[in-house]
């Protein structure tokens, strides 16, 4: 670290605290919860705007804070939302005094430098009225959940056989999860009926990332032939492209291409597609903070790193599904909870958001850590570490299960936790478990309550370790394991849930098709729903498995959460029976 010159100039952000906040989960739940009158009458973005924006007195009273400090009224500017006050050629000088800060020039991990400073001080009058300013209180954002793994053995490789057409052999599910394959474990019969342009279903993917048009006809060759030559709408969001040439890639709808900075996988800001998706969350108008997310014109000279900031340039898909994660503890609680509720905003006007719950079990997204005592992660934690935004009370979070030993897709109990070692220095372990940071949530409680109960009796132990008034995760599995994809110009085998989250997103996506035909709208957040005693038979409880815990102080994994009879952090409310689900939510408004 050294220190900046006092004249260096920059734009000084402060976000404002927006307004009725503690109203946002009553309004998700009216139209969200089955048992509601309002149910499924999502909001308009307009209408979410202006119930959330803060008020014009926080504005007046952080302005007039700016101007009496000595900063030309002049120079500051009232974002449109009024989400944010924006100073411009604030000085480090002037910074230094107006904060009672400190700056220092600050390396990141991809070598780019920037500035920010370890605490900053505001008058009880204005702090009551923000939430954050930035550049600040520096943090560094990597991705954290691996991508989808695969062995590159061609004896692994030779496992996959090109599927004669009209043919299904579901004696080998357990080796090669195909299409067919999960039609059968999850009982999928309906065939879209709506017009294409009525209905949508996004799969964001981050730079670099992405799919070749090849590996999509080779796919579709092998396992749905009418649909060689077809692709998914290609979004660019911030510069993302597709591949021309073989490269390890997967289908996206939503490409992300700026980052923030480069790490083993790449690099990602979930803010990026919020800003893409929701205008009112951008930058200009909303949540994103410099110290996570990308400056623009973007300062690395990348592929896919461009001048362009996506905001509210596309419109919100009904599903989105994201197969990235993080750990809940890398973020500040305020960045956090500030985009938590903006997943919130997205189930208010009808959007589904699915994320992975993540490949370590209890465990850290990234190196699989834990936490010790004070919180920080270390390979010698304890403490489970729980992930993001899968802690987030607002999204799906989706589990993973596979195939139990000697099992078929038809069987009644087929599937048990994903805990599997891929035996190519890769062990992959459902992820699950509880939030520090997130109570709870109403819809949620019977269900996590009936847990701690059977826990109490068989594992006492394990309250230590954990938030037990968090909450909790995976909502809901989906098979993890031996998915084929077509990768590089060959069919390959992968595991984890970052299949396990379109897979969802797919079925919902056919369940608002259905909706859309009968008139109806989309379901939105699905949680309540899920959760609701109605919904119950419509779900395969999974019952055998366990995640893993934490690698402790002698290097060894111990136990994480096991599977329970109903909900369990292992494998959530269990796995779907399609043909059910479908029919519950026809019956509903």
């Amino acid at each position: 670290m050294r220190r900046p010159p006092q004249d260096l100039a920059f734009p000084l952000r402060i976000g404002l605290k927006q307004r009725n906040l503690e109203d946002l989960p009553g309004h998700l739940l009216a139209v969200s919860d089955p048992s509601s009158p309002t149910y499924g009458r999502h909001w308009p973005p307009e209408r979410v705007v202006e119930a959330f924006s803060p008020s014009s007195h926080a504005v007046n009273s952080v302005k007039r804070w700016l101007v009496d400090s000595g900063i030309q009224e002049s120079r500051i500017r009232l974002r449109t939302n009024k989400a944010w006050l924006d100073v411009h050629n604030a000085t480090v000088r002037e910074v230094e005094k107006l904060l009672r800060a400190e700056y220092q020039v600050l390396k990141r991990e991809n070598g780019e430098e920037t500035i920010g400073c370890h605490s900053y001080q505001l008058p009880v009058d204005v702090g009551e009225h923000v939430d954050f300013i930035i550049p600040t209180v520096q943090h560094s954002l990597t991705v954290s959940d691996a991508p989808l793994q695969r062995r590159d053995d061609s004896r692994y490789k030779s496992n996959i056989r090109r599927q004669p057409q009209g043919s299904a052999d579901f004696r080998r599910c357990h080796e090669a999860m195909t299409p067919d394959c999960l039609r059968a474990l999850y009982n999928i019969t309906y065939r879209p009926k709506t017009p294409a342009a009525n209905n949508s279903f996004a799969v964001v993917n981050f730079h670099p990332n992405t799919y070749l048009q090849s590996d999509l006809d080779l796919f579709f060759e092998n396992f749905s032939p009418s649909l060689v030559g077809s692709s998914p709408t290609f979004v660019s969001i911030d510069g993302g492209t597709l591949n021309a040439t073989a490269e390890t890639g997967k289908v996206t709808f939503l490409k992300v291409g700026d980052q923030t900075f480069s790490g083993p996988f790449g690099a990602v800001s979930f803010n990026e597609w919020l800003d893409a998706v929701d205008g009112s969350y951008c930058t200009s108008d909303g949540g994103d903070d410099l110290n996570f997310d990308p400056q623009f014109p973007d300062p690395i000279p990348i592929p896919g790193a461009f001048n362009d900031h996506s905001c509210g340039n596309i419109r919100p898909p009904n599903v989105i599904s994201v197969s990235r994660g993080d750990e809940e503890g890398r973020l500040t609680e305020l960045y956090s909870r500030r985009q938590c509720n903006e997943y919130a905003k997205l189930g208010l006007m009808g959007v589904t958001v699915i994320y992975g719950s993540g490949n370590t079990g209890t465990a850290g997204a990234t190196r699989g850590y834990c936490m010790d005592e004070n919180g920080t992660v270390s390979p010698n934690g304890t403490l489970f570490n729980p992930a993001w935004p899968g802690s987030c009370p607002w999204i799906t979070s989706v589990g993973g299960t596979q195939l139990r030993a000697n099992s078929t897709v038809f069987d009644q109990n087929p599937e048990e936790v994903t805990s599997m070692d891929l035996t190519m220095g890769f062990f992959t372990s459902a992820g699950g478990g509880f939030s520090r940071r997130f109570p709870t949530p109403a819809y949620q409680n019977r269900a996590v309550q009936g847990y701690l109960k059977q826990l109490t009796r068989t594992d006492p132990g394990k309250f230590k370790v954990f938030n037990s008034h968090g909450r909790g995760y995976p909502d809901i599995s989906v098979i993890s394991n031996r998915y084929v994809s077509a990768e590089s110009g060959a069919l390959v085998n992968s595991s984890g849930v970052s299949g396990s989250s379109p897979v969802l997103g797919a079925m919902i996506s056919l369940i608002n098709d259905a909706r859309l035909s009968k008139g109806k709208g989309p379901v939105g957040f699905i949680n309540p729903a899920l959760y609701s005693s109605g919904f119950t038979p419509a779900f395969r409880d999974i019952v055998v498995g366990t995640n893993t815990g934490c690698k402790g102080l002698q290097g060894e994994w111990f136990g994480g959460f096991a599977a329970m009879p109903g909900w369990d952090p292992a494998s959530g409310l269990g796995t779907p029976n399609f043909d059910s689900l479908l029919k519950k939510w026809l019956e509903l408004p």
